[in-house]
């Protein structure tokens, strides 16, 4: 896919609608895109952060391995959706597994090239942080729902 054709993309992502056109465009032209087929492990719990994922088509799922080795299914995750984004601003390894259910397409984005746009360009932070803001929130609901103690 074409970098003009993977900004159209990222202006459809929450994460990244925020941003302008042009710092989407750069984004985009830094971007490589990878296809997975059907049953294919995208990412692996624990395996180190390297890059946010945009699934361009398709549909992945994201299940979390409980301390007792059982698989948790959390989300799937369809075109224009997004997964991988904690590991673009910390050094912790994967929170969770990612498994293509359907033939994907996905624009990948690395930690460094990502990070050396914000050192350029900060206003990128305040395009992608009410989205994280909102993922903590829901999270925070979530646990709220399930009456475990909330985070804050």
């Amino acid at each position: 896919m074409r970098p003009p054709d993977v900004e159209r993309a990222f202006a459809q992502v929450s994460l990244l609608g925020r941003l302008s056109g042009r710092q989407r465009a750069r984004l985009a032209e830094l971007a490589t895109t990878r296809s997975y087929r059907a049953g294919s492990m995208i990412v692996r719990q624990g395996d180190t952060s390297m890059a946010l994922y945009v699934v361009l088509s398709g549909t992945v799922r994201v299940e979390r391995e409980t301390d007792g080795g059982a698989s948790i299914a959390i989300s799937e995750v369809g075109a224009h959706g997004f997964f991988g984004e904690m590991g673009l601003l910390d050094d912790e390894p994967r929170a969770a597994t990612v498994i293509a259910v359907e033939d994907t397409e996905c624009a990948l984005l690395a930690k460094w090239d990502f990070q050396n746009e914000l050192r350029n360009d900060s206003d990128i932070a305040l395009g992608v942080l009410p989205v994280l803001t909102r993922r903590i929130r829901e999270l925070d609901e979530l646990l709220a729902k399930a009456g475990s103690p909330q985070t804050t």
